[in-house]
């Protein structure tokens, strides 16, 4: 099932879509729904929806604005418009936007169906593609953690990939089956052991190198995962 989240400010409009459309037989699933673009962005900012539905004309932030914020996001998003305004301007701006598809009200039932049967044909025979690039960017990601272990934060990975924060931790944990911290702090142990059998810099010097901000708090943690201080850790392995 791919996951849709649906933004509506008519209540009616957006309970008849969420409990009479039978969205599993087009292979979706409705994560959730809300009645303003303000709330959907707040989930946006922690959650990774595949399909974005969403009504243009709409109190407070309308669904153009909603989805340029939601594409900043989550640049995969496949957002669809489902609005009563026929308006050129409204679609040129979202076809710049890359919306798939722009529905106009009221939408009959076989529309809605013979739409996301087609966004989910296009999932279905991308779904390889997206996981080899998946699992290549977090290969990528991983070469430049190991190679910035003093350094590396979501954030600084976030702007060497040009990605979400948010979007780099799911995908990281998704591929790797590891949190982006878990991964990080074990690459870190692994080299500040290597380091101490191999090399001859001063515990304090590797402590730097792989991360940590002071020499204490390195030899703090060394010790809750092996068992020795870095020092007896060098002297008897």
């Amino acid at each position: 099932m791919y996951s849709l989240i649906i933004v509506e400010d008519e209540d009616e409009s957006r309970n008849g879509l969420m409990n009479y459309i039978p969205w599993r037989e087009f292979g979706f699933s409705v994560s959730a729904a809300f009645p303003d673009a303000a709330s959907a962005l707040t989930y946006l900012e922690k959650h990774n929806p595949i399909v974005l539905l969403t009504d243009i004309m709409m109190p407070g932030m309308n669904g153009i604005d909603l989805i340029e914020k939601a594409k900043e996001l989550h640049p995969a998003i496949i957002p669809v418009v489902l609005s009563g305004h026929s308006d050129f301007a409204y679609a040129r701006k979202c076809i710049t936007l890359g919306v798939r598809e722009y529905i106009l009200k009221p939408a009959g039932f076989e529309e809605l169906k013979d739409v996301f049967i087609r966004i989910r044909t296009e999932l279905d025979s991308s779904d390889t593609k997206r996981k080899i690039s998946s699992d290549e960017l977090v290969e990528l990601m991983r070469k430049y953690i190991a190679d910035n272990l003093d350094t590396v934060s979501l954030k600084s990975l976030s702007e060497r990939f040009y990605l979400n924060q948010y979007y780099i931790s799911e995908l990281f944990h998704q591929v790797s089956g590891r949190s982006f911290q878990e991964y990080t702090a074990e690459e870190r142990m692994n080299e500040a052991m290597r380091l101490l059998r191999e090399s001859h810099l001063s515990i304090s010097a590797i402590s730097s190198r792989v991360g940590y901000t002071s020499p204490s708090s390195f030899a703090r943690t060394f010790r809750e995962k092996t068992g020795k201080t870095p020092k007896e850790y060098r002297e008897n392995g």
